[in-house]
């Protein structure tokens, strides 16, 4: 058995204990999100061949726009809930046309107290505002018809000042299951009420 001089051992033990240390505040990983899916609810049997979806809107990747920072983003969101919402009957020659118009979540930096008054109080120091628009066509040339319904869904949250990454992201993720949720219910509303030409049976 190797011999240790006090000294050395004092090194030893605290070199044990910073390591420990290290690893007991090491940073928690980054949780993982799934897709956000509208499978659970009833579909919507679109009479067309096919239903293509596309996005025409165009992400600035720049402040103050954050969606291209979200764990899922309102686009992605959009594009799930028309594979899981819009189920085409695969008969005659129509073509149904699911377009994503806006999907923007824009960040604003609120006013927070300073000074003594602000370290002792814990306010909300960014807002975010989500906006979704979305339009269904149908085109449907054995029928001589042509029908399009646009609909948009917008939402808000803020976040508190100190929030961690993982936080934030979690705040945001909760956001866009929110904007889902009202767009869900807008949208398949809309159709029915505007675009029931379009609903097989």
């Amino acid at each position: 058995m190797p011999f240790f001089s006090p000294f050395r051992r004092g090194l030893l033990l605290g070199l044990f204990a910073a390591l420990a240390l290290a690893a007991c505040t090491s940073t928690p990983p980054a949780p993982t999100y799934p897709d956000i899916r509208f499978s659970q609810g009833e579909a919507l049997p679109i009479r067309a061949m096919r239903v293509d979806i596309s996005s025409s809107y165009q992400p600035t990747f720049a402040s103050p726009n954050v969606e291209h920072l979200m764990p899922v983003s309102p686009e992605r969101m959009a594009r799930q809930w028309a594979l899981d919402r819009l189920q085409p009957l695969r008969a005659g020659r129509a073509v149904a046309r699911f377009e994503v118009l806006d999907a923007r979540v824009t960040e604003t930096r609120l006013k927070v107290k300073t000074g003594i008054v602000g370290t002792f109080t814990d306010e909300p120091a960014e807002r975010y505002d989500a906006t979704l628009t979305a339009r269904l066509t149908l085109d449907d040339p054995e029928r001589s018809y042509h029908g399009s319904v646009e609909t948009t869904a917008s939402r808000s949250l803020t976040v508190q000042e100190g929030a961690s990454i993982n936080d934030r992201e979690k705040a945001w993720y909760e956001l866009t299951k929110k904007l889902g949720e009202e767009f869900d219910r807008a949208m398949s509303a809309n159709i029915k009420r505007y675009l029931p030409e379009a609903l097989g049976n």
